[in-house]
């Protein structure tokens, strides 16, 4: 129950994960930086004032989306784990085991 125990004191944190300073995401992430900040360098002061309103809604959409993706995608891993332990250990090691 350790596992549980972290997740409920905020130990594990699934919504916050580190990445590779070169890896694909961390290029796709300064390509966003970098079009937001020559999109901003074009607006005046009230197109920049909508252009907030607009990032803080698309983020609170991507917060909803995140947590509803994991919601599912942790129900189907429990649904996984409730079928394979259900299996006869025999049929079960014929295929996940090799021998």
């Amino acid at each position: 129950m350790l596992i549980l125990e972290n997740l409920y004191l905020g130990d594990i944190r699934p919504n916050e994960r580190s990445f590779k300073r070169n890896s694909q995401y961390a290029k796709a992430l300064d390509e966003v930086v970098r079009a937001g900040d020559a999109l901003t360098d074009t607006l005046t002061e009230k197109q920049k004032e909508l252009f907030e309103d607009y990032m803080t809604a698309q983020r609170e959409v991507n917060v909803l989306t995140d947590c509803e993706t994991f919601i599912y995608a942790f129900r189907l891993a429990a649904k996984i784990m409730i079928k394979l332990s259900s299996l006869r250990r025999s049929a079960f090691s014929a295929v996940f085991i090799k021998q």
